[in-house]
């Protein structure tokens, strides 16, 4: 695992302990929602940030040159995460392990956004032309077969995840990259 992988899951632990912190804390419906909701929403914002500088950091080892971070724009998602918490809330109060319903949210929240952004600053960067998938320390069957067997993808593919997935796009800077068929259909759309 890479360094920005391990500094990606303490995030994602701690976004999940502050989730279940809060379910701990027998809050009324609104406020539980709402603390959720910004709880995730902040640590998914910290993850946005750890992707971009992570990408810059790599892009600055691998060329030998100073590379700013991209400067991605910001997502706001505060509605969508507020429909999570409401229905994370229903589905605990239903479970008999809340906790870890609770606690998903938290998790999987910050590595899905991290994933996205630094699959967006891989494919913004006019220095990479691809990347291939970068296995976590305990890759479940489905990453497994998304890596085939390091595949490099072009950059236009976005990297498929799922929750809780803690495998990151590694860039990849080689010319030529072979394109799949979506990438010539979005190549095509946009012409």
């Amino acid at each position: 695992m890479t360094p920005y992988q391990v500094a990606l899951l303490a995030l994602a632990a701690e976004s999940e302990t502050a989730a279940i912190a809060l379910w701990a804390q027998q809050l009324d419906d609104a406020e539980f929602t709402a603390l959720l909701a910004a709880s995730v929403s902040r640590h998914n914002a910290r993850a946005a940030a750890l992707a971009e500088t992570a990408f810059a950091a790599e892009a600055t080892v691998a060329l030998r040159t100073p590379v700013p971070v991209i400067g991605l724009p910001i997502v706001d998602d505060t509605e969508r995460l507020y429909k999570a918490a409401t229905t994370v809330l229903d589905t605990a109060r239903a479970s008999e392990v809340p906790e870890q319903i609770v606690g998903r949210l938290g998790r999987a929240e910050p590595l899905n956004t991290a994933a996205r952004t630094y699959s967006d600053a891989v494919r913004e960067s006019t220095l990479t032309e691809g990347w291939t998938r970068g296995l976590d320390a305990d890759p479940c069957q489905l990453c497994r077969w998304w890596w085939r067997e390091g595949r490099v993808w072009p950059k236009t593919h976005r990297m498929p995840t799922h929750p809780g997935c803690a495998c990151v796009p590694r860039p990849v800077w080689a010319k030529n990259i072979r394109q799949t068929l979506y990438t010539r259909r979005l190549e095509r759309n946009s012409a």
